[in-house]
């Protein structure tokens, strides 16, 4: 597969192998797959009932809708990025990994007993924080710079102002 971008160019004009866009944007490949495979699962597991699911777990199903809502919106930023090279490709795929993981595991969790499903949440936190530690630091490094620029400005503000009434008048020769 060719790094140009000429896979994608043949994607949307002719025929495109779904194993080179699965190997183009893999995450794509795993919630692609897994959210659908969920959903009907979840449909299977109904069998017709007549509670809604909205209804028996509208907090799991919640979190689903808006979870897998961020994971469209940032998988069309990283798909959109890779025609216009953004600076926010890595955040826009960091937030699609996140929201998908998050949509996956809010469907998983309403097959788990009342007690478990809620507890499924805890692994995919530290997860997370652990994929997003290098964000986080990034983040922290840029409000630092943000800090150190403001304080260097008051700082120099301050040495403005304080040095106005601070100068000695010349002293004319007695």
């Amino acid at each position: 597969m060719k790094k140009d971008g000429s896979c994608i160019l043949s994607c949307l004009i002719g025929p495109c192998s779904e194993q080179n866009f699965a190997s183009w944007i893999p995450y794509h490949a795993v919630f692609g797959f897994l959210i659908p495979l969920l959903i009907a699962l979840l449909q299977v597991n109904d069998n017709g009932g007549s509670a809604c699911y909205f209804e028996t777990h509208p907090v799991n199903m919640w979190v689903f809708l808006l979870a897998t809502f961020a994971y469209c919106i940032a998988f069309v930023a990283d798909f959109q990025s890779k025609f216009y090279s953004t600076k926010y490709a890595k955040l826009s795929r960091f937030i699609a990994v996140i929201s998908g993981s998050l949509s996956s595991v809010s469907i998983i969790s309403i097959f788990l007993p009342p007690l478990l499903g809620p507890l499924i949440f805890i692994p995919w936190a530290f997860m997370s924080i652990f994929l997003s530690r290098g964000f986080i630091v990034s983040i922290c490094r840029w409000f630092y710079q943000m800090i150190k620029i403001a304080f260097y400005h008051i700082f120099d503000i301050w040495n403005r102002f304080r040095g106005c009434g601070l100068m000695e008048q010349p002293r004319l020769p007695v």
